[in-house]
């Protein structure tokens, strides 16, 4: 199942919307920032995909046109539903009918977007109204999978055969090491059964006298009891609930032959009539610790999330739309969040189209670059493009995204996994964009011999060369940290002997034993800048009074002069920054000729001194 274009006519800021997916990967990254249209393309997927389901037998109604292209299992679908015609691949039709369709749309939606949640709210009503007498067979086409399925979806892969693939990377995920040899399902009492009396000896009362396929499945479940039982002993008058201990061995014989998809839609269609109070698996945790599938943190589930959805719909085609499902998480889990894509078997990727909204630096970090789509909004009309990490974050840094040390770890963990070139370790992030900008001006089509990762300030760049542990995870790999000329001195001034003396070219600093270089801003030629550092008088510099951030190595470009000012609490009479230095670094650098951006240039040719020159 992949999706292959979507065209949105007029539906709220998506105007003439158009989007074309390659069709390579099952899963596709959106960023922006709030209010340029993430969500709303999300609901107008739901709406969409509601008209086509809805219009199956007789045309239903959809406020906005639209045109969706897909391919399932080889055939690729174009639906258009356009001034109120409807045209399958090129054909005016009256009806869906029997046109390929994805099986499931699976929403997941973490509680910031109400109408989404009304959305698939308002179809659960509608089938929660079928359901009691539904015949075999009959199951909802949305399933909307909020925090609220955490136990669910964890007992039911729990509750899998010994072999399953996707049962053994829960365990291991989790790290759980004894399953318990019973789920205890509970079960309360419907809406529709309301004022109902239950009587043990009346087989009417049973279950609230529940009918269609939802007993189907409870008198399944029935069956699966190992010791004898009556009603009575079932139900708790006090409580006013049926308690069923499924046997796990008896279970898994009896739904051999059952999909977990399947298995999954018949839970749900208890849960849709709210009847699921609890279900738990008994579980033994790594040292010993009894738990229940209960245990566990929204962020330990999430971390299983997407893996859990794919294995248990592979034998599906589904689309996944996942809206800003990390929102609520700690960076930590949200850095991990798509690390269990990789975990996602071949079949579970062909059958599913994930398509994932999120503004989190964290989850960002841990994406392919090809995958992120960028959203933008000029007040008019929403666009949208594919871009790289580093420009997706340039254009969501305007306060959208900020990141804390744990970022900043976890960002620098990934780096390292991920690459195998020299780093260079930089205070903040606008730092890092503009290197960037500048190697791009200076070198034009060369690559970088060096990657670029920013930390969260100079005290942690310190503490981040400084680390034995750094330098024994990798060993001949080389670490360079770039300070600003300021009070960051005195954090640089800690790290090891001197390499280079001259300020001109980077003063540097090389650890002892370690592959670990700390260097200062270069002094530029500009003398306004020049004297902010080094004192004509003694022919030293200011050290940790200097005043020399990465800015100030623009200072006198034309153009720019509204971005710096004499601070006036300095008694030297500085000249510093001022302004938003993240709009300064992604919208203003990027305008500015190469040939301003020589006082760059000591910076790279001491990197390239160190880790060789780009080839």
């Amino acid at each position: 199942m992949r999706l292959k274009s979507v065209w949105i006519g007029d539906y709220k800021n998506l105007h003439n919307f158009s989007l074309t997916f390659d069709g390579n990967s099952f899963l596709d990254v959106f960023v922006g920032k709030n209010g340029t249209g993430k969500s709303n393309f999300f609901e107008a997927l739901i709406e969409i995909f509601r008209h086509i389901y809805d219009s199956t037998n007789e045309l239903d109604a959809i406020s906005f046109d639209y045109e969706i292209s897909y391919e399932i299992e080889g055939t690729e679908t174009t639906i258009a539903f356009r001034g109120e015609v409807l045209t399958i691949n090129g054909r005016e039709r009256k009806t869906v009918g029997r046109t390929p369709v994805p099986d499931n749309v699976l929403v997941y939606y973490s509680g910031h977007n109400d109408t989404i949640a009304t959305l698939i709210k308002r179809y659960e009503t509608t089938f929660r109204r079928r359901i009691r007498g539904a015949e075999v067979g009959e199951s909802r086409k949305f399933i909307g999978v909020g925090p609220e399925y955490k136990q669910l979806l964890l007992s039911i892969l729990l509750m899998q055969p010994v072999d399953c693939q996707a049962r053994d990377f829960i365990q291991e995920k989790l790290k759980i090491e004894i399953l318990g040899t019973e789920t205890n399902l509970v079960l309360s009492r419907p809406r529709f059964a309301e004022g109902m009396e239950v009587d043990p000896f009346d087989a009417g009362t049973f279950l609230w006298g529940i009918e269609g396929i939802v007993r189907d499945f409870l008198d399944k479940l029935l069956g699966c009891i190992k010791d004898e039982y009556t009603p009575g002993s079932l139900y708790d008058r006090d409580a006013d609930q049926f308690s069923i201990p499924i046997n796990l061995d008896l279970f898994r014989t009896a739904f051999e032959k059952v999909e977990p998809s399947e298995l999954f839609r018949s839970f749900d269609n208890i849960r849709t009539l709210e009847m699921i109070k609890d279900i738990s698996v008994p579980i033994t945790l790594e040292g010993g610790i009894k738990a229940t599938t209960g245990h566990f943190s929204d962020g330990q589930f999430q971390s299983i999330y997407i893996y859990s959805i794919s294995e248990l719909f592979k034998d599906r085609n589904c689309v996944s739309l996942l809206d800003e499902p990390d929102s609520f998480l700690h960076p930590e889990w949200q850095f991990d969040f798509l690390k269990q894509v990789t975990e996602i078997t071949g079949a579970a990727s062909q059958s599913n189209h994930v398509l994932l909204s999120s503004h989190s630096a964290s989850t960002i970090a841990r994406t392919s670059e090809e995958d992120i789509r960028m959203f933008e909004f000029d007040g008019d009309f929403v666009t949208i493009h594919s871009s790289n990490r580093s420009a997706i974050i340039r254009s969501l840094s305007a306060g959208l995204i900020t990141f804390s040390e744990t970022e900043a770890r976890l960002n620098i963990s990934f780096i390292l996994k991920n690459t195998t070139r020299p780093i260079l370790f930089t205070e903040g992030i606008t730092d890092e964009l503009i290197l960037e900008t500048a190697w791009q001006k200076l070198r034009d089509g060369v690559q970088r011999p060096f990657e670029i990762q920013n930390a969260f300030s100079c005290g942690f760049l310190r503490n981040l060369l400084k680390e034995q542990n750094l330098y024994d995870s990798n060993p001949g790999r080389k670490f360079l940290g770039l300070f600003d000329f300021d009070e960051a001195y005195n954090d640089w001034v800690q790290l090891g002997a001197d390499f280079e003396t001259d300020p001109t070219k980077c003063l540097g600093k090389k650890l002892n034993g370690r592959e670990g270089y700390a260097m200062l801003l270069p002094v530029p030629q500009n003398p306004h800048i020049r004297q902010q550092v080094l004192n004509s008088d003694t022919g030293g510099h200011y050290a940790n009074r200097s005043l020399l951030t990465i800015e100030l190595l623009l200072y006198g470009v034309p153009g720019l002069n509204a971005y710096f000012e004499i601070d006036q609490s300095r008694p030297e009479r500085f000249t510093r920054f001022i302004g938003d230095k993240v709009h300064f670094a992604t919208d203003v650098v990027p305008t500015v000729s190469a040939e301003h951006f020589a006082a760059f240039k000591p910076i790279f040719e001491s990197i390239e001194g160190i880790v060789g020159p780009a080839v």
